[in-house]
């Protein structure tokens, strides 16, 4: 069976982001770590790490020597003369001693715009979802997802189209990547016996055993979620080890104290020089 969008190989993610790609990643990543606020005395809830999607896109874009493909919702963020690419992030579960869980990913949209089709008279997508039309607003959003990837071809002469996602997973990072193949699509079906009156699941787009998608009525949206742990046992991720660890401290009480230089020179410092390693 062939996928829509199917894993890049250990290999073929590496042909992608080999060492000094790899580098520039850990590099970048340092620095986002480095910018995680502090919390305060007595705060008990951990601060998840965030990373903007826009500072990830950078950091391939630097990474693997591409181009910004496009602002807002352009199909593709990234992009050389050969490829373009998508870049994600998607949060994990993660049990207590800092391990996978089997749970999904968090979501990502792969198409967003079904109100640009043309679903004739009357045919709202909250109206097609009562009327269980799902055959019809599979086949439109097919057209949609053609179309999207259709610009690309036309605006830079480019076919080959992947995914790059980064798994966040407590103070862990994944890299992974899938390859499109719209040839394909036409393989897919609507899982009947999983879809709903709020969604529409659907077949063969992806391998079960790494992931799935379907259909949001109330989000208008075509997501995709992962299965992580299924990633990490196949060894199709690259993975990133931070060692970051939550920094408790006053920051105001620093400025008040004269202190804060000091702090910055002893502790923040030395995070991103390499004797920190030792």
């Amino acid at each position: 069976m062939n996928y829509v969008i199917t894993p890049l190989s250990e290999n073929e993610l590496k042909s992608f982001f080999d060492k000094n790609s790899i580098k520039v990643i850990e590099y970048f990543l340092k620095k986002s770590i480095l910018s995680q606020p502090e919390k305060v005395v007595g705060q008990v809830d951990n601060l998840p790490i965030q990373i903007p999607k826009e500072h990830i896109e950078q950091w391939v874009v630097q990474a693997l020597g591409a181009k910004p493909a496009g602002a807002g919702s352009y199909p593709i963020d990234v992009r050389t003369e050969k490829w373009g690419a998508d870049i994600k992030m998607l949060s994990c579960k993660i049990d207590n001693d800092g391990n996978l869980t089997n749970a999904d990913s968090g979501e990502t949209s792969l198409a967003q715009k079904f109100s640009d089709a043309n679903f004739g008279e009357g045919n709202t997508l909250d109206k097609l979802f009562s009327d269980k039309k799902f055959d019809f607003i599979w086949r439109k959003w097919k057209e949609i997802i053609v179309d999207k990837y259709k610009k690309v071809e036309t605006d830079f002469n480019i076919k080959d189209i992947y995914y790059f996602i980064i798994l966040r997973a407590g103070t862990e990072f994944h890299l992974c990547g899938l390859k499109v193949d719209l040839s394909v699509l036409d393989n897919t079906k609507i899982d009947k016996e999983r879809s709903t009156n709020d969604s529409i699941w659907i077949k063969h787009f992806i391998e079960n055993k790494y992931g799935h998608v379907k259909i949001y009525k109330a989000k208008k949206r075509f997501e995709l979620r992962l299965k992580p742990a299924q990633w990490y046992k196949s060894k199709l991720v690259i993975t990133f080890k931070t060692d970051f660890k939550e920094r408790t401290k006053d920051i105001l009480d620093l400025v008040k104290t004269n202190k804060l230089d000091n702090y910055i020179k002893t502790e923040i410092i030395p995070i991103l020089s390499p004797k920190s390693k030792s």
